[in-house]
């Protein structure tokens, strides 16, 4: 009779060290859902917060400035038209240029166009231009190795930041550091201006 009081007790004990877990367990699975909420909540305002700087950054800043709209996957022309003026001259020098910028845009639109092949690097999977593509090895040919790199940097970054599209997109940028700004740098960059401006006054 005491072993079985015994065993009564210890199952009463037990029952209620699993009724205090199971609270437990809803209370965390509650603050778990709580959190998930805000989290989506405070990441929707910095996505909405990051449009309104990408609608309305140019209205602060200058065109030379430390933070400011990139393009990201926009063809540099610089080197075609540095290539262009050794081959050509006048205005077939300039329409020259704009037929061979032209071209490299359609380029990145062609979705049958892959210029890519997988690596790892580091340990981690990614893609990285396929040099040997013909159309890359063409341009590099014909056209030089600024104008290869241009035509690189803008494909890179079109993946990165626009894969299925393959247009340019817009990105706060700080160019003197060559990245992706964040949104505390830009409100403090902002603020900084309009002190400027202030003074000047």
């Amino acid at each position: 009779m005491n072993l079985i009081g015994s065993l009564q007790n210890h199952i009463r004990t037990l029952k209620t060290e699993l009724e205090e877990k199971t609270d437990d367990i809803q209370y965390l699975q509650n603050l778990n859902e709580t959190l998930i909420f805000r989290e989506h909540m405070i990441n929707n305002e910095l996505v909405d917060a990051r449009a309104e700087l990408l609608r309305n950054l140019h209205t602060v800043v200058s065109r030379r400035t430390m933070i400011g709209i990139k393009r990201m996957g926009e063809l540099n022309s610089r080197p075609f038209r540095d290539a262009c003026a050794s081959k050509f001259t006048g205005e077939d020098c300039a329409t020259k240029c704009a037929e061979i910028c032209s071209l490299w845009e359609d380029n990145f639109k062609d979705p049958l166009w892959h210029p890519f092949k997988h690596t790892i690097i580091d340990g981690n999977l990614q893609e990285i231009i396929d040099e040997s593509d013909t159309r890359m090895e063409e341009l590099r040919k014909e056209w030089g190795e600024d104008a290869y790199k241009a035509v690189t940097s803008a494909l890179l970054e079109l993946n990165e930041y626009n894969p299925s599209g393959r247009y340019p997109v817009p990105e706060i940028w700080n160019f003197k550091e060559d990245r992706k700004a964040g949104l505390k740098e830009v409100i403090g960059y902002i603020i900084q201006q309009l002190k400027t401006r202030k003074r000047k006054r």
